[in-house]
Parts: C-alpha cells; structure tokens; sequence
C-alpha cells in the first residue's frame, strides 16, 4: 500500500478548530487496537455509525486493553479507557480513514476501508501509516525545515530548536493554554520521536537525545505485553508460556488474532499451498491448512507472525509437516522445506515492495528455530545464501 501517495492527497494543515492531530497516547499499537475493534464493529454492517462509547463497550477493544496491554479492567481505569479510545478515533479521522457524522456524542462512519484493513492488520503497519502522516503534517504546518535541520545534524541544539519550534506552532493552532508546556511537550515527543525512528536518526528519551537511532520499542504505549518474551521477575520461561500465555488464549484474543492471520496468509496465497512439488504432497484443488512452522505450542511468541505461518494442503500439513497426523509433534526435515519455500514468500513480498511480510520477524523465527544469531539488518540476499544452506 502506498500510503504517501494517500497523504499526498490530503490537506493536513491544523488549525484551533479542525480536529485532534496528535496526543501523548498516539502509538502505533493503540491505533492498531481501535481500528482492529472498528472493523470488529463493522464486519456486519460497513456503513454502521459508532461512536467512542462502543468502542470502549467491545469485548475485543478491553480484551486487547487487558491482555495485551496489561491495564486493570475498564472500571477501574475509565479515564485511560477513555482516553485510549477518543485519541485515536480523532486522529482516524483527521486523517480522514474515518469521517465524523455527529458532534454530542461524537460518532463516525468508515471512509477509507483499505487503510483502515492495513491499520488493523499489526502494529507495524500503523507505525508505517504514522511516519508517512507526521511527514506530510510537518510538510503542511511549515514545521518541516526545522525537524530536517535536526536530521541533518541530530545534536541537542538541534533538537531544543525544533521542541521550541512545536511549542510555539502549538500556541497558535492547537487549545493549549498559559505558558504550561509539559502537555505540549509530551505531544512532541510522540511527533519527533516516530520522525527519527523513520529516518533512523537519534529520538529523545527524557528531553535528552538518545545515542543512537531511535527505537521502535519509543513509539508503542507498551513495550510489555503477550507477543514480547520478557516475564515477570520469579518465573521462569516455561512457566510464563504455560501459565500466562496459554490463559490468554483461553479467552479468546489470541485465537481472535491468529484466524485474522491465518485468513490473511491464506487469501495471499488464493486458497492453495505455498509447497508446490508433487514430491512433497502437492496436489491441485485439495483445499488449505494454515500450519505454524514454529509450533504454536512451543513458540506462542510466534503464533501471529504471518511470517510463522505457511499454506499447505491438508495432506501435506497432518501427513508432512507433522508425524503421524499428530500436531504436536515436528518434521524437522520437512520443518526445513517449509522455512526455505516461506522465505520465497517474503522474498516476493519485499521486492513488490507490499509490506505484507516482515524480514526482521522471519530472522527472529530462523534465529530462534537454529539458535542462529543473524543480524536484524542483513540483506534479503545474504540471507537467501544462509537460508540455501539448510
């Protein structure tokens, strides 16, 4: 999706009155959490009006809140809820992925479907979709030269130059009141800190600059949740996958997000297997099994990466890729088969330039599956050569 050619059709230019343009709770994990909900809400009725109280009234918007991003429940954090929600609906639709129809209460209608799907998709894709926007608002709001200046040189100087520059932009065209800057301040380093992470240049970290390129894990709302491998001080590995993770899935969110993976892998390959060699199974029209190459049960860290998941047919997933139809159990012949012909897949993917697949996270599978310790920044060439050897 090219979303630049998106932006480059829009009007950004803020004023008092015209709508929310950042908050301090603009991540790229919250955006995808309400537009994930969104299209929960609609799968029904596309043209259904909603509002922020039915986002916050969604089984799926508080499972994610809980589950993954570890808040207490809804009635005991009504204001973060709040706050969670009405900041990205505002942002959705100042960007005009949403279109707001009423004022008191607020309620909207979706008016850019596709963005909205890629939005929903993982949190990777809304950060792709925040760089694009905070370039183009910077364009539009003459902010732009001064944040260039400090990519140029990313030095402290630099840096206070365009934080004062926000500031006095943010006195002009945004409710900020007084000479209280700390709200105004925490803006921006939502604005400035996905900028830097997009041009791999320092971000800030505590008003100081960080000393090398700003980390992805600056723009999330929560660096700890499911998908991350960190545990809880006392527990052992094991322990926090079998304890943790797997009462997660028992309610649901997890299995709600792998069928939207698995769907989204199976309709990228039309229905039929990624293993196309009779010699391996392969027959036409048999039907799709989604199988993770890394077993679900074993690696739950991996059980969305579409990058962990690969279409066969059901012959070759229950007679191939397990041993005698038992799911538990691996391949590890065919294991390797089914790494190579998936990295094809995201090979193909990189050089359409689709962004359906991501390197970084299929090096992290290789990594893990051959306690390898490839480079996240390695070429898609140099790791085709490693991949060859297996």
């Amino acid at each position: 999706m090219d979303l630049s050619v998106y932006f480059n059709g829009k009007n950004l230019v803020k004023t008092r009155d015209s709508g929310l343009h950042f908050e301090q709770k603009t991540t790229p994990d919250l955006i995808w959490c309400v537009a994930f909900t969104i299209t929960d809400l609609i799968k029904n009725n596309p043209s259904l009006e909603f509002s922020d109280k039915d986002i916050r009234g969604s089984n799926i918007f508080n499972s994610l809140m809980q589950d993954y991003f570890s808040k207490p429940s809804q009635e005991n954090a009504e204001n973060e809820y709040n706050k969670v929600s009405s900041y990205q609906l505002g942002l959705l639709a100042f960007t005009g992925v949403l279109k707001q129809t009423a004022n008191r209460p607020k309620k909207f209608i979706v008016k850019e479907f596709d963005i909205l799907n890629f939005l929903a998709t993982n949190d990777l894709n809304a950060s792709k979709f925040l760089g694009e926007y905070t370039e183009k608002f910077l364009k539009d709001n003459n902010l732009i030269d001064v944040f260039n200046k400090y990519k140029n040189n990313p030095n402290q100087n630099n840096h206070l130059l365009a934080k004062e520059s926000y500031w006095n932009w943010a006195k002009v065209n945004t409710g900020v009141r007084g000479d209280d800057r700390k709200h105004t301040y925490r803006v921006f380093n939502k604005i400035f800190n996905i900028f830097c992470n997009r041009n791999r240049i320092p971000g800030e970290d505590a008003s100081n600059i960080t000393a090398g390129p700003c980390p992805y894990s600056f723009l999330i709302y929560n660096r700890k949740n499911f998908r991350d491998k960190d545990k809880p001080v006392g527990m052992t590995r094991q322990e926090y996958k079998t304890d943790v993770l797997n009462s997660i899935d028992s309610e649901g969110v997890v299995g709600t997000l792998l069928k939207k993976a698995k769907n989204s892998v199976k309709d990228r390959c039309n229905g039929d297997s990624e293993i196309k060699d009779p010699l391996l199974g392969y027959h036409l029209d048999q039907g799709v099994h989604i199988h993770h190459i890394l077993p679900q049960h074993s690696y739950p860290e991996f059980s969305l990466s579409k990058e962990n998941l690969i279409a066969l047919t059901p012959g070759q997933h229950l007679s191939r890729a397990h041993i005698k139809g038992s799911t538990k159990t691996i391949n590890f012949d065919f294991q390797k088969i089914c790494l190579k012909t998936k990295f094809l897949s995201i090979k193909d993917s990189l050089e359409n330039n689709d962004e359906f697949y991501d390197i970084q996270e299929f090096v992290k599978i290789l990594n893990t599956c051959f306690d390898w310790n490839i480079p996240m920044d390695i070429n898609i060439y140099e790791l085709e050569e490693r991949i060859q050897q297996l």
